[in-house]
């Protein structure tokens, strides 16, 4: 990670392990099993960094520009704008963010520029290593997972969970974490998949999901863990294109429905009560 950032509410990881990546020193959760040292992760879904030859970190920065625009089009980056509404109210220059399964870490340009972008991940390529966290001293990550997150207690403004709480085993663990780790009042933007949308009973559910979540289960898990609801909305329309025509993805509309079924996303804000 690159030395001598200056920017505001930097986060200390509490964690003595490290990984070498691409020139650049990564903290690891104490509690993270990496599968190989150095090595670990060509499976999306391993703990540890993804390798990458040269050919391929070559082939993926021609390519990654037209697979952004893409995801724009047909995926669910839109889900990140509700959440870049709730940054520019809530966040500010003492603004301490988190985010949690940050993926392309695309999230970052929303929040201030003063502050720095915190975030936990299980797993990343060798690419991204070097398009974010050798560009961006802002950027200050950990491998670590939400149910054992590497922090003091009562450290955290504000948390951002994006389409990654399906595939936390312990669901209920990682609730209680984020609000170990929050301050009281902290603002908490969570994005979960709609366990049982028309999406996933035509198609199936990703094979990755560990939760199909329904809005009141996941509602009732976050409120027992200590949050209360202040915003939620229902949204993303499915659009059944064949995959195969737009490049394997799945296609989706910022439409709203009524009708839970028709909606693939539930976005919340919710607020920590201690």
């Amino acid at each position: 990670m690159p030395a001598g950032s200056t920017h505001k509410q930097r986060l200390a990881w509490t964690t003595t392990r490290t990984i070498e990546v691409c020139g650049i020193t990564i903290p690891v959760s104490e509690s993270l099993a990496v599968a190989r040292s150095g090595d670990a992760g060509w499976n999306s879904h391993i703990a540890g960094i993804r390798p990458n030859s040269g050919l391929k970190s070559a082939m993926k920065s021609i390519l990654w520009p037209f697979r952004r625009a893409s995801e724009n089009i047909l995926g669910h980056q839109f889900l990140q704008y509700t959440l870049a509404r709730w940054i520019r109210k809530y966040a500010n220059d003492s603004t301490a963010f988190l985010e949690c399964g940050p993926g392309d870490m695309s999230l970052r340009r929303f929040l201030p520029k003063s502050i720095a972008y915190n975030a936990i991940e299980f797993g990343l390529s060798e690419f991204q290593v070097r398009r974010v966290l050798a560009r961006d001293p802002r950027v200050n990550l950990v491998l670590g997972t939400i149910e054992a997150i590497p922090l003091e207690d009562n450290t955290v403004d504000m948390v951002a969970c994006v389409e990654m709480m399906q595939h936390v085993p312990d669901v209920d663990k990682g609730l209680r974490e984020l609000v170990r780790v929050c301050k009281p009042g902290a603002k908490v933007m969570i994005t979960v998949a709609n366990g049982h949308c028309v999406k996933v009973k035509t198609k199936g559910a990703n094979k990755h999901f560990v939760h199909l979540f329904t809005e009141s289960d996941f509602r009732g898990r976050a409120e027992r863990a200590g949050f209360k609801v202040l915003e939620h909305e229902q949204t993303g329309k499915w659009v059944p294109v064949p995959q195969y025509l737009i490049g394997g993805h799945s296609m989706h509309l910022p439409i709203r429905s009524t009708k839970e079924e028709d909606n693939c996303y539930f976005v919340y804000l919710f607020e920590v009560q201690k």
